[in-house]
């Protein structure tokens, strides 16, 4: 059987049921007469957002349809709207007109770039935000596990036993059984529809068997379009002085205007976290990329149409796509199936649609809402409890907490609308100051660390004069529209003595246009693009947004290197204008005297110590020797560019580059050990070399030459080390 229709099967037949309950949940605060506008709006929103996913979207394995968080916020909105109006059709106006708003929302956020700043929200954020909407939704629907009618409220269950079934609480039990040895004992993607299939086989016996009426909740309603009856029983001028008086009451009624606002901003919020939670996952799973912006625009314009149609808000969810993805969904061609199958299944089940068991629906969608409620969630809900393991926890983990405490709270004392905005008002503060706070590491003056390099005298004391005016720009984390006319500000005023900038974006998880074009800004206002170099991450760093920095970068003129080491010897370069000097031969003298060999040496001691030295040439790319040969005596680089190498694993680190006027094997020649490292020509070299013989020779027959040598090597030595030392900057 195709994977894909499998994946788009499993998951309409549990869209089916939670599209029925997710419904009625919604339009619960109407009544009786809500339970059949749920149905129409849970199931129409399935298909709609489906229909416009399959057909438009190109993400692969995503699912739309009503969600328990959006359908408790409309819950909570018709509550709300309840309060200042009884009329039916200003209260289906009202919430049209928030699910539109929320679409239009969803369109202004892609065109901020949301969609793709959601992919580096803190994964402890999502975890708390989808905990407790999950833990809500389940307890909305718990009655219906514990034998009482769908939607019963503990103070009526106390009030009015008689809303208990024991019948009903033995099938739900089953079910649950049935459901948590498919969901937690033995994992399997077809667990909802094991559990589903055995309540409703209970289901059939119990009809069967049962004498009389069957004391069982079923769905008792058909779906039906909340301002289709209207126009049925009323005239069209009826519905437009609907409208009108909808106006006239948010004119005049500004805590509805917000309320609205409010309702559409959270409904937004709640799609868009949802949605690009689940085409990340996805993405990490397939290994894929997505189009962040081609998403957003496809679930702004369903959720308009959903507004337009009176039916519950769509999004994709995680849920959905990881039953899919558990069999074996690779493509969005499995949201085609899951809709062409959710409408045939509606089509088959309509004749007894009103006789379908509602308690095992809600039980299957209670179940499924309690797994979102992670062990990993529970184990943190168990630490924070602990004053010992509390000051051990991570400040993500401790914001998750209070993210799902202060929901909790602020829904136990009000309702589920203000408890959401409480949660998103902590996810949107702890979004600011965690990406306000990145985006810039530091600026450092006239920095310590060097490339790891030998070079002259000569050129080491001129790069420390124009280190002075060299400034190190390191960044770090998001660089986005939220921060980066900040940072840029402050890069104007701190950059304004450089004469030269090393941009390092090593550490950068995401750039977005806004923060390219700040950068652009930044350098064409005046900040030095000659002496500037960029290093960029590694491939293995993904940072996303990386064509557009590079696009910026190629534009301004600014070179990029790949790592940082590689970065300094180019601005190095650059700074000593080493094109001129890398074509220009010492002579031996000048070589050897820029080694510091000769350092405190007569002018006779001097040609008598240069008269032991012999001319040896290296082709590009060949070994001058390797790592663990025997030594064989002295180099001194005369022309070219040498690297030594060490091998590490399955690659090699390149651990110095040799410039004219190195000394080349000096540690061997005084321990008298294997080369720990293969030195090998960058370009055609011409080098000096002394042999072991003659330095030997040397040390014996003239013991005041050798005094100095000796002195002059140890020099050099502690010179590497504090070279090395300086390197060690690179990856701090």
């Amino acid at each position: 059987m195709n994977t894909e229709f499998k994946a788009g099967a499993l998951v309409a037949f549990g869209g089916y049921a939670q599209a029925i309950v997710y419904g009625m949940l919604a339009f619960a605060p109407l009544g009786q007469a809500g339970l059949a506008y749920g149905i129409y709006a849970g199931l129409a929103s399935a298909l709609l957002g489906g229909l416009l996913g399959a057909l438009i979207g190109k993400a692969p394995v995503q699912f739309g349809g009503p969600r328990s968080s959006t359908a408790l916020i409309v819950a909570g909105s018709l509550l709300g709207f309840l309060q200042i109006t009884d009329k039916h059709t200003e209260l289906m106006l009202l919430l049209a007109l928030e699910i539109v708003l929320a679409g239009l929302l969803i369109a202004l956020a892609q065109q901020q770039g949301v969609g793709k700043l959601m992919q580096f929200l803190p994964a402890p954020v999502l975890i708390g935000m989808n905990t407790t909407l999950g833990l809500f939704s389940a307890y909305k629907l718990l009655p219906a596990m514990l034998g009482f009618a769908v939607y019963t409220t503990a103070l009526q269950a106390a009030n009015t036993p008689a809303l208990f079934s024991p019948t009903a609480l033995s099938v739900s039990a089953i079910t649950v059984v049935v459901l948590l040895y498919f969901r937690a004992i033995r994992p399997n993607p077809l667990g909802l529809v094991y559990g589903l299939a055995c309540g409703f086989t209970l289901h059939a016996l119990l009809l069967w068997a049962w004498p009389g009426a069957l004391p069982i909740q079923t769905v008792a309603a058909m779906p039906s379009h909340p301002l289709l009856q209207t126009a049925q029983t009323q005239p069209t001028p009826a519905i437009l002085d609907g409208l009108q008086q909808v106006l006239d009451l948010l004119l005049s009624t500004p805590g509805l205007l917000l309320q609205v606002l409010v309702g559409a901003a959270v409904l937004a919020l709640l799609v868009v976290l949802e949605s690009m939670q689940s085409l990340l996952q996805v993405d990490q799973t397939l290994g894929t990329r997505h189009n962040t912006r081609r998403e957003l625009n496809t679930l702004a314009l369903a959720n308009v149409l959903c507004g337009l149609a009176l039916v519950l808000p769509s999004s994709n969810y995680f849920s959905r796509s990881n039953a899919a993805l558990g069999v074996g969904a690779k493509s969005r061609q499995s949201e085609a199936w899951y809709v062409g199958l959710l409408g045939l299944l509606l089509l088959l089940s309509w004749p007894i649609l009103s006789q379908l068991p509602l308690h095992i629906l809600a039980t299957a969608v209670a179940v499924s809402s309690l797994f979102l409620i992670q062990g990993s969630t529970l184990g943190l809900l168990k630490r924070f409890a602990m004053p010992g393991t509390r000051r051990q926890m991570a400040p993500t983990e401790r914001f998750t907490v209070w993210v799902v405490l202060s929901m909790v709270f602020v829904t136990g004392i009000s309702n589920l609308l203000i408890g959401t905005l409480a949660g998103v008002l902590f996810v949107a503060a702890y979004f600011l100051q965690q990406q306000s706070g990145s985006g810039l590491r530091s600026i450092e003056f006239k920095p310590a660390a060097r490339s790891r390099s030998m070079r002259p005298r000569a050129h080491r004391q001129q790069l420390d004069s124009a280190f002075e005016h060299l400034a190190w720009v390191r960044f770090e984390g998001n660089l986005f529209f939220g921060n980066a006319p900040a940072i840029a500000i402050r890069l104007q005023d701190e950059l304004a003595p450089a004469q030269s900038a090393l941009l390092d974006f090593t550490h950068l998880r995401y750039i977005d246009d806004t923060a390219c074009d700040c950068l652009e800004r930044l350098f064409k206002q005046g900040l030095p693009r000659a002496h500037t170099v960029a290093v960029l991450p590694t491939h293995e760093q993904a940072t996303g947004g990386m064509p557009l920095l590079r696009g910026c970068l190629a534009r301004l003129g600014i070179a990029t290197q790949g790592h940082i080491d590689d970065a300094f010897w180019h601005i190095e370069n650059q700074l000593l204008d080493q094109t001129a000097y890398d074509n220009l031969a010492c002579s031996p003298e000048s070589a050897l005297k820029n080694s510091h060999l000769c350092d405190h040496m007569s002018p006779v001691q001097t040609q008598a110590f240069c008269a032991h030295w012999q001319t040896t040439a290296l082709p590009a790319g060949q070994a001058l020797f390797t790592e663990g040969a025997e030594p064989c005596g002295l180099y001194v680089l005369l022309q070219g560019q040498l690297s030594a190498w060490h091998h590490t694993g399955h690659s090699n680190e390149r651990l110095m580059r040799f410039c004219p006027g190195s000394m080349v094997g000096e540690m061997a020649l005084i321990d008298r050990k294997a080369r720990s490292a293969t030195v090998r020509a960058d370009t055609a070299c011409t080098l000096l070399f002394l042999p072991t013989a003659q330095f030997d020779q040397l040390l014996m027959q003239q013991p005041e030459l050798s005094q100095i040598l000796q002195n002059n090597l140890a020099r050099e030595l502690a010179l590497r080390i504090r070279l090395a030392n300086q390197s060690l900057s690179l990856t701090q």
